[in-house]
């Protein structure tokens, strides 16, 4: 070994060993109080402007937020969003099928890498699926259901992020203002329920629910499939029973600041008390069962202590890196 190689070593030791030091992070971070909701609120209101902060735009970066519904065949109606000079965003618009009088119940579906809101309304799928036609199920459960289109690639989210944190942004906090501004525009011009909105996010999209729900108050109830875990071991830790971010080329994945006092279960305390699904499946190479267990305790705990543990679900199926449908529209029709 070199002296470079003993150097890059010697960094890459000491940074891990802070990442990993997630309850001292916290500690640091966090002053919870229990004593009833309205004082849990107030107790973390700083840790969410904090997150609000992890997820800025550029200071510049003003949005439009015009909305245009085009022409469609068929049960989609295609949105376009103007969010600045240049830049569409669009989303697919899928009403309930199931007899139900508008304002509709609304479902914001979030897709993953390689994933589409074309893929989300059934059109096509993954290989192997794992969307399985989910707007079009939720469509005859009496749901309306938004798809955005979100850069899915990694070569393109790497590209725009790099630019971004140029800029003290980042291509999460760019993809989330998306997100709340089509929200915005979605309450205001589709027939839907403002009192009434649930997200579910896969895999990356799922990222996106965590990542959106703490700031978004609108999204009353949330899942979260094929993306929660030990988000320090997920991001820095290799292991041969799960994927790790540091030995891929996933660079968008490094959200800056964000193990200052957020890991997952530290953002599920943002979400809480509302009602969060998480959905992990066995098969999914993704993360690691046990330690997602672990995480999903931590996350737990926030609920128990608010006598409110059963609006908070782990689902542990048997598929891969999937949506588990029928857990999730159970849990959204209870719920939503």
């Amino acid at each position: 070994m070199n002296d470079q190689d003993k150097l890059g070593r010697g960094y890459e030791s000491a940074l891990r060993e802070i990442l990993l030091d997630a309850d001292q992070t916290s500690l640091l971070h966090w002053q919870r109080s229990y004593d009833s909701l309205d004082s849990y609120l107030a107790s973390v209101r700083r840790n969410r402007d904090r997150w609000s902060e992890v997820l800025a735009v550029p200071s510049s970066w003003q949005s439009d937020g015009e909305m245009k519904i085009l022409p469609h065949d068929g049960p989609n109606e295609k949105i376009q969003l103007r969010m600045r000079p240049g830049l569409i965003v669009e989303a697919h618009f899928r009403p309930p099928v199931a007899p139900v009088q508008p304002p509709f119940p609304l479902v914001l579906f979030l897709h993953g890498i390689g994933g589409s809101a074309e893929m989300v309304m059934g059109r096509s799928d993954t290989d192997p699926p794992s969307y399985h036609s989910i707007g079009r199920l939720l469509s005859e459960q009496g749901f309306a259901v938004l798809a955005p289109t979100l850069l899915n690639s990694f070569s393109s989210r790497n590209r725009i992020h790099r630019m971004a944190l140029l800029l003290a942004s980042s291509v999460w906090g760019l993809e989330v203002k998306a997100i709340r501004t089509l929200l915005d525009q979605a309450v205001r011009h589709l027939p839907v329920d403002p009192e009434r909105i649930a997200v579910w996010g896969h895999s990356m999209g799922g990222a996106y629910a965590l990542y959106t729900m703490p700031l978004e108050e609108r999204c009353k109830a949330g899942v979260i499939s094929a993306w929660f875990n030990s988000r320090s071991a997920k991001m820095v830790v290799q292991d041969p029973h799960y994927s790790c971010f540091l030995f891929t080329e996933e660079e968008h994945a490094f959200l800056p600041s964000l193990l200052t006092g957020f890991s997952d279960s530290d953002l599920v305390s943002l979400i809480c008390p509302r009602p969060l699904l998480v959905q992990t499946g066995e098969q999914d190479s993704i993360s690691w069962p046990p330690l997602v267990e672990q995480e999903f305790h931590n996350a737990q705990f926030h609920y128990q202590r608010l006598g409110m543990e059963e609006k908070i679900q782990w689902d542990r199926h048997m598929g891969g890196h999937e949506i588990d449908v029928a857990s999730g529209v159970e849990f959204i029709k209870k719920w939503l």
